[in-house]
């Protein structure tokens, strides 16, 4: 079952599980104990196991569930965002005392993330398989509950989401992605290992590293449904911090300073100058960085840890920047270009050793001593870790572990 189709029911449970009873649970969510009382009864029915046990003391999590309800707790405070309080509410949790966070239902946050994307009523409406009176009003709802409007509107350029409903529309995307996360520890609790681990990988920089993870654990969890989605690094980051990827392997920036992410590192990986095999430089019997004055680069992209030991490299060795810049972002496209030119290329000799084994390229003898690049992790901070996440962040370790032949530094830098 999917936990975000019984919202109610479990909005309920959060609040007893911080309360303790079904008392403080009304109390907190402005409601009566009576409709409380139903709600977790409904949830219970639905899952065919009790979630509390119930005393005079008052309801206490069962064991099972204590983990479970944690992650659905913290679902709701990613809703706590609008500003709006429900009057006559006593001080409690940020998402019992908010109007938004308590007051949303499941076709609320739909229609917020469609509008978020589409910009319309209309073709919301046609995504949902509903009318456009429908969206129009699930809309003027959920500005009501926030207080503030979510959405501008024009003729010219639609609905446009508001600074407020940036927030409002992210807390809805890590909401969604809580609750899928605990959809896989409520199967796990019936056996089931399962789940979903969506990665971002950066260019050149990956290596065997996430391949041979992700084999060894898909191996080991064979019910785990893993995508993998290359990307820059911006664009990887916006989608990790709205939670639509789990986490981003590749280089790290020395200075990282994301709220909500942290990163760790793996290993510290060397560059090297790489060229086809039977260039003119591999078949020099000496060869300095001034025999590479003339030569035509394939550079990395800008703003990148490759570009700056790019940049740093060339000026050590007396070389100006290429004049002609040709940049690729694709490591197929940058091995291509090598073996069909006499170009050359600032490149991971990691990233290439099936290429290098087989004999079609070749790294040249010049010392590069500053050009390495940090390789680890980026993740949110502060979740909970799935079985899956857990088994891929210690496969990284392991595999990191056997490519360098020494621990990984495994250092979280938030």
């Amino acid at each position: 079952m999917a936990l975000v189709d019984h919202l109610k029911s479990l909005r309920a449970a959060c609040a007893v599980s911080l309360t303790g009873s079904s008392i403080g649970a009304a109390r907190a969510l402005h409601v009566s104990q009576s409709s409380v009382t139903r709600a977790v009864q409904s949830l219970e029915d639905v899952l065919q196991q009790a979630v509390f046990d119930r005393s005079a003391q008052g309801m206490r999590v069962t064991p099972p569930w204590a983990e479970l309800l944690q992650r659905c707790v913290r679902a709701f405070q990613y809703l706590a965002i609008a500003p709006a309080s429900k009057v006559g509410v006593a001080e409690g949790p940020g998402w019992m005392t908010c109007r938004f966070a308590s007051g949303v239902g499941l076709r609320h946050l739909r229609v917020l993330l469609s509008l978020a994307v589409t910009g319309s009523e209309t073709v919301t409406a046609g995504q949902l398989g509903v009318s456009q009176s429908a969206v129009h009003q699930s809309l003027v709802q959920a500005e009501h509950f926030s207080g503030k409007k979510l959405f501008t509107r024009s003729r010219q350029h639609g609905l446009r989401v508001t600074e407020l409903g940036a927030q409002v529309v992210h807390g809805c995307k890590l909401f969604d992605a809580e609750l899928a996360q605990a959809d896989e520890v409520l199967a796990a609790l019936s056996g089931q290992v399962a789940g979903r681990l969506a990665i971002g990988t950066l260019p050149f920089s990956v290596g065997p590293l996430l391949p041979v993870a992700v084999n060894r654990v898909m191996q080991d969890l064979p019910g785990l449904q893993v995508t993998v989605v290359d990307g820059t690094y911006d664009a990887l980051i916006a989608k990790l911090r709205d939670a639509e990827i789990d986490l981003i392997v590749g280089a790290l920036r020395p200075e990282f300073a994301v709220q909500g992410l942290m990163q760790e590192t793996l290993f510290v990986d060397g560059l090297a100058v790489v060229v086809r095999a039977g260039h003119p430089l591999a078949l020099r019997q000496q060869l300095s960085w001034q025999h590479l004055a003339e030569a035509q680069w394939i550079m990395p992209m800008p703003n990148t840890p490759a570009q700056t030991v790019f940049e740093r490299t060339l000026a050590q060795g007396g070389l100006p920047l290429p004049a002609t810049q040709l940049r690729v972002n694709s490591a197929l496209m940058m091995q291509s270009l090598l073996m069909q030119s006499d170009r050359l290329a600032m490149m991971s000799p990691r990233q290439i050793q099936s290429e290098i084994q087989a004999g079609l390229l070749v790294v040249l003898p010049l010392s590069v001593p500053h050009a390495v690049r940090t390789i680890g992790l980026i993740r949110r901070s502060g979740i909970l870790l799935t079985p899956g996440m857990q088994a891929l962040l210690e496969a990284c370790r392991r595999v990191a572990y056997e490519m360098v032949g020494e621990n990984p530094l495994n250092k979280p830098d938030a």
